[in-house]
């Protein structure tokens, strides 16, 4: 038994413990006498040294499809290209796979408490934005909001992604009560995220179940809309959240970054969401124009500082 903060592991089951974190990124760099580069120098070192294999996390899977630096250097060495860390919408890899021309981005999908990717895509057979479970795995969609259940729900239908093999972690050191609410009596781990599968047995994520917007009992996913938001030519980077209403619960609000020199104009934004999106997905709280989304190192959207710079401002 090996243990990691206050992650309980069995050492013949993981090889080998990976963090994304941003102080263990750099930590690791300088260890190994590596290099942390910017965006352009990530750029040139590609052109120059004939990168092939690229392992990136979204943020910079973003940056490649919209920067207009991209068009400036010849990264036609690229073949292979894996992400994780964070989702990864559909639109952005097909970006990408058509902007680099490369014909699969591998991902894979895991947790500090799976200790390992326990879904992931393979090659031809992956289907974009979607993982098929790792050997030895198993896993199941309960319906949200239901821990003890017997209940799990079918292809393409919406709840919490649980899951229970061996990669599964032992449960948190000294901490009985936080275990109890991780992983159930029957062993299954509770990942707090939304995802689905479908009829293929392919699964996909959709967000964090505590991200989602309730608006008047609906839910409503952001990275769906900030996927949409993406799609729309001017916008370089997004991300939504639910500002209280009285009446409503929570509206969808949008944090917009704009290409450089592009004039693009909040009505017409709100419009082109909502004309794809239900009623209860429409960008009813607005939209704010900043200069850049605040993220984790692995990419994951920090929410509670944009809803911290509204509250700053009233």
């Amino acid at each position: 038994m090996s243990e990691k903060g206050n992650i309980l592991y069995e050492d013949d089951v993981t090889s080998e413990w990976k963090d994304l974190s941003l102080g263990q990124l750099l930590l690791k760099q300088l260890t190994l006498h590596g290099t942390c580069v910017a965006q352009e120098l990530f750029l040139q070192c590609i052109e120059k040294y004939r990168i092939e294999n690229l392992i990136l996390v979204p943020p910079l899977m973003v940056f490649l499809a919209k920067h207009p630096l991209v068009d400036k250097y010849d990264l036609s060495s690229v073949k292979v290209i894996a992400c994780g860390a964070a989702p990864l919408s559909e639109e952005i890899y097909e970006a990408v796979t058509k902007r680099l021309n490369v014909p699969v981005i591998k991902q894979g999908y895991g947790l500090t408490e799976t200790t390992l990717s326990v879904l992931w895509s393979t090659g031809d057979k992956a289907k974009p934005g979607s993982f098929m479970l790792a050997p030895g795995m198993s896993a199941k969609i309960i319906p949200l909001g239901e821990f003890e259940t017997d209940k799990t729900l079918g292809p393409n239908c919406r709840g919490e992604l649980c899951f229970k093999g061996d990669l599964i972690m032992k449960g948190y050191c000294n901490d009985e009560e936080s275990t109890r609410a991780t992983i159930d009596k029957d062993g299954w781990l509770h990942t707090g995220d939304v995802g689905y599968y479908d009829k293929e047995r392919y699964f996909y994520i959709v967000d964090r179940v505590k991200e989602l917007i309730k608006y008047k009992g609906y839910q409503v996913p952001p990275a769906e809309l900030e996927a949409i938001l993406l799609t729309y030519p001017g916008v370089r980077d997004a991300a939504v959240i639910g500002i209280p209403e009285e009446i409503a619960g929570e509206l969808p609000m949008a944090f917009i970054v704009k290409q450089d020199n592009s004039n693009v104009r909040e009505e017409d934004i709100i419009q082109y969401v909502n004309e794809r999106v239900s009623n209860p997905k429409r960008l009813r709280g607005g939209i704010r124009f900043i200069n850049s989304i605040p993220k984790t190192a692995s990419g994951k959207i920090l929410r509670r500082l944009l809803r911290d710079s509204l509250q700053s401002k009233l």
